[in-house]
This record gives C-alpha cells, structure tokens and sequence, in this order.
C-alpha cells in the first residue's frame, strides 16, 4: 500500500489509486507539517491502524494551527473522495 498514515481509506477498501487518494496523502503530510511529528506514531502501524483509518480515524487539528489551513487540511482527509478538493482548489486556497 506504501506509508499506512498518507494512504487513503478507500485504497484499504480495495480501490484503485486516484488524483484523490493523492489529495488524502496531501491533507497528511499537511498535517505532520503543522504538527511536526508523523501521523499515528505513538501507534504500530498494522492491521488494527488500518481498520481505525477506514472507520473514520483521522489526527487532530493541532492547537496554533491556522484556521484557513487546518480547513483545508480536514477537506483534504475527508472520508469520501468526491468531496475532497481538487488540486485547483488547493492551489487557489495556499
């Protein structure tokens, strides 16, 4: 699958990679960047973290963190890939 954090719930599920997987793993490494540490690395990365990713696990907004920016990184994670924005919508929003 690659780095379990920054890949997308619906990869687990068996789907194909698409252009927003790739904004789920967007949202991710937004979020180690605002938090500083890597996601979920208090935790083993195994079959049960995959299990939480799919049922809706997801870091929290780190507290500082700028509200523009912490916006679009939760519509970056949302769980349905349809209602993640697209690259034109990041690159409008940074």
């Amino acid at each position: 699958y690659g780095v379990i954090p920054f890949v997308a719930p619906e990869i687990f599920d068996g789907n194909m990679p698409t252009k927003e997987s790739d904004i789920y793993s967007f949202g991710m490494i937004m979020w180690m960047l605002s938090a500083g540490v890597r996601p979920y690395c208090d935790r083993p990365h195994d079959s049960q973290l995959i299990q939480q990713i799919c049922s809706g696990l997801r870091p929290s907004v780190v507290s500082g963190t700028p509200s523009a920016f912490s916006k679009l990184m939760l519509q970056c994670l949302n769980a349905s890939p349809s209602s993640r924005p697209t690259v034109s919508q990041i690159f409008k929003c940074l």
